[in-house]
């Protein structure tokens, strides 16, 4: 039953990871402004593309805290964590014995391919675009 849950979830996945073109990508350029206008939507821009870079994420893990764990664990307060550790979720052996702590480096690798970095883990969906790494590692970090 857990296999085919893995599937169906790989599969939704796959299907809600298409990146679209952004509708702004047709709209007329706007005129250059001054670097100090520039600097708050830059940030709302990060967070908003970590937190769409996470919804696919989200279809197997919580962020919250305290929230329950789902398929995946509560990757609340992540970085600086030991991997496997995290009470009442049933990992795997081997990213139990990987001995990695998470830092956005160890993350960053892990989320690029999962099962090289930890053969054997139970998590098999990568995350092969580097910007959307450091979008969900930035999200992640955040409290």
């Amino acid at each position: 039953m857990r296999s085919m849950l893995i599937i169906v979830a790989s599969l939704l996945v796959i299907g809600c990871s298409k990146q679209r073109e952004p509708a702004a990508a047709s709209a007329p350029t706007a005129p250059p402004v001054a670097a100090e206008a520039q600097a708050a939507p830059a940030a709302t821009t990060t967070a908003t593309s970590g937190e769409q870079a996470f919804a696919m994420c989200a279809t197997c893990h919580s962020r919250d805290a305290g929230a329950p764990q789902r398929m995946g664990p509560n990757l609340h307060d992540l970085l600086g964590r030991k991997a496997g550790s995290n009470p009442g979720f049933d990992y795997s052996p081997a990213l139990r014995a990987s001995d990695i702590t998470w830092d956005a480096a160890q993350l960053d690798a892990y989320l690029a391919a999962p099962t090289k970095r930890v053969p054997g883990t139970r998590m098999v969906i990568a995350v092969p675009d580097a910007a959307r790494r450091q979008a969900l590692i930035e999200y992640l970090s955040a409290p």
